[in-house]
């Protein structure tokens, strides 16, 4: 059988967090995640740059609506490119789902959107394979 190749999304967040700390630890939690390309931080500034499926493209979204309740960030703008691809472990193919909580130690059956919108973290044994 041959898979249909999706073209990822590629979103750029750009954060401002309370600490330099805080940006600190935000940028070494989430550059784990399987969608991320590249996460640093630079003073109390963060900027990930993401590779996901695109019909995720509300997941980062959601952070710039919500960047204290998601993140722990004071503000957040979320940017897509239109002809840039980037890639991340998810879109390299490189990601297994065999862990009990996410990388950024999530329990995505804890999140609201579990199940109804998202099927969590293709890293965990809890992943929800949809829309193939």
């Amino acid at each position: 059988m041959t898979r249909t190749r999706i073209t990822p999304a590629v979103g750029v967040l750009i954060g401002d967090s309370p600490t330099d700390t805080k940006a600190a630890s935000i940028a070494d939690t989430y550059r784990k995640c399987p969608y991320c390309v590249s996460y640093a931080s630079a003073r109390r500034t963060v900027v990930g740059l993401f590779s996901l499926p695109p019909d995720h493209r509300w997941w980062l979204e959601w952070v710039a609506d919500d960047p204290e309740g998601t993140l722990g960030l004071q503000r957040a703008e979320v940017f897509f490119a239109q002809a840039v691809e980037a890639l991340s472990p998810w879109s390299r193919g490189e990601v297994k789902p065999s862990l009990e909580r996410a990388p950024c130690a999530a329990d995505c059956r804890d999140c609201p959107r579990y199940r109804d919108q998202c099927g969590g973290c293709p890293a965990t044994r809890h992943y929800l394979v949809t829309g193939d």
